[in-house]
């Protein structure tokens, strides 16, 4: 970029490319009357520079921009990624997956209404999304268990330990290895990457800065994801989820890689 205003006119495209025609998803409510500085500044950084950096596509940024914005509640600004989703690449039934994959992290209200709001976008667009039934209710629950703590240990190295099992806490951990790593885990719609992508996105949105934040980045470095990949997650979150907590984040990345010995 050689000025400001290519960068501006970089975001128009990006805008442009996301909406696949829609007007409405160049204008800013609110932002447009009260702030066009500020509507300048994120044309410019977020979508003339953020969102045109290597690194990730534009599918997983989506999926991470939706994690975010589910995370914080934001569901007027999510209506507008749910479409950009859809028009980059998302299924609508990867759209809903997000919010299956969100919900051990950020809570089942918050994942209500974002399918809430999610029926409604696809009744006014008249899309037909089959409800994927991947669920085994045959199974027994001590099977359940055991494929949560196989996947577990896939997606975040080994498990912790230390809880006595009918301890509160070893009860709890029961329930998150059944239902969240061998019910949602196990399910086809994302892969390891975006189930991982989905995952930090929510974590680092809500500012999570111990030990689950540097397992989930190992772990997501088990299921191949390169270091540019995950600090890129980082930036793209930096003004979604803040950039406090995208550079705590890197931090805690770069502590990992060092660990490793990756470069």
């Amino acid at each position: 970029m050689t000025s400001l205003n290519d960068r501006y006119e970089a975001g128009q495209d990006m805008r442009g490319q996301m909406a696949a025609g829609d007007v409405s998803h160049y204008a800013l409510p609110g932002v447009d009357q009260l702030a066009p500085d500020l509507k300048r500044i994120i044309d410019e950084a977020l979508f003339g520079t953020i969102w045109r950096r290597p690194g990730l596509d534009l599918r997983q940024r989506c999926m991470a921009t939706i994690a975010a914005l589910v995370t914080q509640g934001e569901m007027n600004l999510m209506r507008r990624h749910i479409v950009r989703g859809l028009n980059v690449g998302l299924t609508p039934q990867q759209v809903v997956e997000v919010f299956v994959q969100s919900t051990f992290y950020i809570g089942v209200p918050a994942v209500e209404s974002a399918l809430r709001l999610t029926k409604e976008i696809y009744e006014e667009l008249g899309i037909e999304c089959a409800p994927a039934l991947e669920y085994d209710t045959n199974q027994h629950p001590d099977e359940l268990y055991a494929l949560g703590q196989e996947l577990h240990r896939h997606h975040m190295g080994n498990t912790p330990t230390g809880f006595e099992a009918d301890s509160p806490e070893g009860q709890l951990e029961r329930i998150v290895d059944e239902y969240n790593w061998g019910a949602i885990y196990s399910r086809s719609l994302l892969d390891d990457k975006d189930r991982a992508i989905v995952s930090l996105s929510a974590l680092t949105s809500m500012g999570v800065y111990d030990n689950q934040m540097r397992r989930r980045i190992r772990g997501a470095i088990g299921v191949g994801m390169t270091p540019t990949e995950l600090m890129e997650i980082f930036i793209h979150l930096s003004m979604y989820g803040g950039y406090i907590n995208a550079r705590t984040a890197m931090r805690i990345a770069r502590s990992v890689f060092n660990e490793l010995e990756i470069e």
